[in-house]
């Protein structure tokens, strides 16, 4: 498989929203650590939730919206079903990734993808809270906002940058609110999630 489709399919399963998010209504005023928030998602056997996304493209006058929902299941498997315009899913569970469209459903193996199974996983890595994976890639800065805490995922590698600028989320407690991807050409995406189904198998 060309890189080109391995890094769109890395982007495909990201949910996101805008780099001046991460910038607005951050306090310092709060004792949560990143190990702390971590520890939280640890817990997290499943989740189930809604999403929005719009995506800004440079290239398109209008953005992109996708409607579908997100089913997280511990540890390692996430699916992201896109159900308006079009129905779509992917699903990855370790280094195996399916996608599924109109033209069927397809096996890839994402373990020899580099940079692109990194930024797969990242989300992962934050709804399982592996706090090592997370440091080996990024370099992480926590903030409390009005609405609960965001975390700010800049790249370590050279390769990674490439594709990611900064990846942000929003959340309360264990809960993700909002993901802010932007991504190595400077295109956009702001998604937002609904009120999350937990304890899901």
């Amino acid at each position: 498989m060309r890189k080109h489709t391995a890094v769109a399919l890395a982007l495909m399963l990201l949910l996101s929203s805008p780099a001046m998010a991460a910038q607005a209504g951050a306090r310092q005023d709060c004792n949560l650590d990143v190990p702390t928030l971590l520890k939280g998602f640890r817990g997290l056997v499943g989740l189930q939730v809604d999403f929005v996304e719009e995506k800004k493209v440079a290239l398109l006058k209008k953005p992109l919206i996708n409607k579908g929902t997100v089913v997280f299941a511990a540890p390692d498997q996430l699916v992201r079903r896109v159900s308006q315009p079009i129905n779509t899913a992917v699903w990855i569970k370790g280094t195996e990734l399916w996608v599924r469209d109109a033209q069927g459903t397809k096996r890839l193996d994402v373990g020899q993808w580099g940079a692109a199974n990194v930024l797969i996983n990242s989300f992962l890595y934050v709804l399982r809270g592996d706090l090592a994976s997370l440091q080996k890639h990024y370099e992480i800065t926590l903030a409390c906002v009005a609405t609960g805490w965001r975390l700010t995922l800049k790249p370590k590698q050279a390769e990674l940058r490439k594709i990611l600028q900064h990846l942000v989320i929003e959340g309360k407690a264990a809960d993700p609110t909002t993901l802010s991807l932007l991504d190595g050409a400077g295109d956009l995406s702001t998604t937002r999630f609904g009120t999350a189904n937990k304890g899901i198998r």
